[in-house]
């Protein structure tokens, strides 16, 4: 639920802070005061887009916060997930600047627009009177028939099932071009591999005919060197090895009088067989040494052609071989290209059979569901002070050809207000307040399986009064027996059934109109409001008596 919605410098709200309690909150005030201003701050929390003019005049930017006390696991695994989990508290911030700077914070964490709005998904439901227009669109039938039904894990199998189609169906399209310009890539393939073929490359090919180009380019600087290094290890008078010989026989005479000494004795003595057998490798790798111009010419010739298949398929040799086993692979597939899409043409068919048949259980269950959701629809609208209305939903199911994600079906709500007249498309028939009773029966029926903890309702109350404000108020009261409902009013019959009472009043300080919002935690305050509500300012003795007598606790209130 809801427990604090905090606003600085947003609209004409200057400071606001809320903190709100479980069952029916409602929300009153006169006309302009700023009451759908804190809807607007709630979007915002939401993930609502943010705009400039959100911004109260003469600051830089605006700020919203709303603090949720979680019960939805799915939102709760979803903070575990990212890391955001703070138990079972949820706050969101936003910040909006006018130098186009927002940002958005969850549990003190700066997080992404995106991240938010897949955070506060199910959260909140807010219906205001732009709802009206949604129940008129035959789009959102099907969304709201599947939510009653429970049907969202036949749903996500249909998704799945279709998704898998349409993919096999791409897979089909790509094969179908590429047969069309087949013989014309077969040709290039083939042209290529050919011509790495005829090099013919191994790995590391390449570096090894570099070491090759430089020692045959140097071979007559290598064989001076080695001959030289050879010469001053073994050869020549004073030589390494001669050196160390001589300081081994003095230290093996020296060992008879401390044998400690002969240790040293032995390891120079080893020393100079390792490098006398040095010398004579080094001699004879000197013999090797000699120019061979027409191989220099040969190494040459095959770093050339390298070269033309690193700059043809490079960058280097590693990306010429790889090459090589992409195009083979190709090559191979467009050769067997008719018996591929064969297979293709099959799986297309069977994943299409899949999913019809999905979708074709899907609607069986939707033409069951649908009979529950009109007699409860039916009956709620008979509680709201319409006893002659009907409600009935109509499906029509296409064929193979209009499958989609959701299905083969079209819902339509038809509706009918007075007794005798036929049923007709809701958004024909259904004036504004038929409307409002509709879209609060379908909140009704739907809050029993619905996992949004929050209701809030904007004014959805319009075009009613009298004693059908005074049902709809006692069904938000039920309503509000499972979830968090925050109702913002104008009608006194329903604002009487509220749990807890807000209203909400401009003032102007210093030439600036501010809202505010104070909460009415007396029966007195409650009874004040109540009475402007019915009579308005000139409100009197009578206006007061009517007030009390709606919120005496000996009123019905169910």
């Amino acid at each position: 639920m809801l427990v604090h919605l905090a606003i600085r410098d947003f609209a004409i709200i200057q400071q606001l802070a809320v903190d709100f309690e479980r069952g029916f909150v409602v929300i009153t005030g006169e006309t302009g005061a700023g009451k759908s201003i804190l809807v607007n701050a709630l979007h915002l929390v939401l993930g609502g887009r943010a705009t400039e003019e959100m911004i109260r005049k003469g600051s830089d930017s605006a700020e919203v916060e709303g603090v949720f006390q979680l019960s939805s696991s799915r939102t709760i695994s979803a903070l575990e997930d990212l890391g955001l989990a703070d138990e079972d508290w949820f706050r969101v911030r936003r910040v909006v600047s006018r130098t186009g700077k927002n940002r958005v914070f969850v549990n003190d964490r700066s997080v992404s627009l995106a991240t938010l709005v897949r955070l506060t998904d199910g959260l909140v439901d807010i219906s205001g009177q732009h709802e009206h227009v949604r129940l008129t669109d035959e789009t959102s039938h099907l969304e709201i028939l599947d939510a009653f039904g429970g049907l969202e894990k036949s749903r996500s199998e249909l998704s799945a099932s279709v998704s898998a189609w349409r993919q096999v169906s791409r897979e089909l399209k790509q094969s179908m071009s590429l047969r069309q310009t087949r013989a014309e890539r077969q040709d290039y393939l083939k042209f290529a591999l050919e011509r790495i073929d005829t090099v013919s490359p191994h790995a590391g090919e390449d570096e090894e005919l570099d070491r090759e180009r430089s020692r045959l380019a140097n071979a007559e600087r290598l064989r001076e060197g080695l001959v030289e290094a050879s010469d001053l290890v073994y050869d020549m008078d004073s030589s390494a090895v001669e050196l160390v010989g001589r300081a081994s026989k003095l230290l093996a005479a020296l060992a008879g009088i401390d044998p400690n000494l002969k240790a040293y004795s032995d390891q120079l003595e080893q020393g100079m067989r390792i490098l006398e057998d040095c010398a004579m490798e080094m001699g004879r790798y000197a013999e090797t040494m000699e120019s061979d111009p027409q191989r220099l010419e040969e190494v040459a010739e095959r770093m050339g052609a390298l070269r033309g298949l690193m700059r043809a398929h490079g960058p280097d040799l590693d990306s010429v071989l790889k090459r090589w086993a992409e195009f083979s692979e190709e090559l191979q597939r467009l050769e067997s290209l008719d018996d591929s899409m064969e297979q293709l043409q099959q799986r297309l068919a069977d994943t299409h059979a899949s999913a019809m048949q999905i979708a074709r259980r899907l609607s069986e269950q939707r033409r069951q569901v649908a009979k529950g959701l009109a007699r409860e629809l039916t009956d709620e609208l008979h509680s709201l002070a319409m006893p002659h209305a009907r409600f009935e939903v109509e499906i029509e199911t296409g064929g193979d050809d209009d499958l989609d994600e959701t299905g083969v079906d079209s819902i339509r709500f038809l509706f009918s207000a007075n007794s005798g007249e036929p049923v007709m498309p809701l958004a024909s028939v259904a004036s504004g307040g038929e409307l409002s009773r509709v879209l609060l029966s379908m909140k009704s029926v739907l809050s029993r399986v619905d996992p949004v903890s929050v209701y809030v309702f904007d004014e959805v109350d319009s075009g009613v009064g009298g004693a059908t404000a005074e049902v709809i108020g006692k069904k938000l009261a039920s309503v509000a027996a499972l979830h968090q409902v925050i109702c913002i009013t104008h009608l006194p019959q329903i604002a009487s059934f509220g749990q807890h009472h807000y209203v909400v009043r401009k003032e102007t300080v210093s030439g600036r109109t501010r809202s505010l919002m104070v909460k009415l935690d007396s029966r007195k305050l409650r009874v004040e409001e109540i009475a402007r509500m019915m009579a308005g300012e000139s409100r009197g003795k009578k206006a007061r008596m009517l007030a009390e007598d709606m919120l005496s606790p000996n009123r019905a209130r169910t």
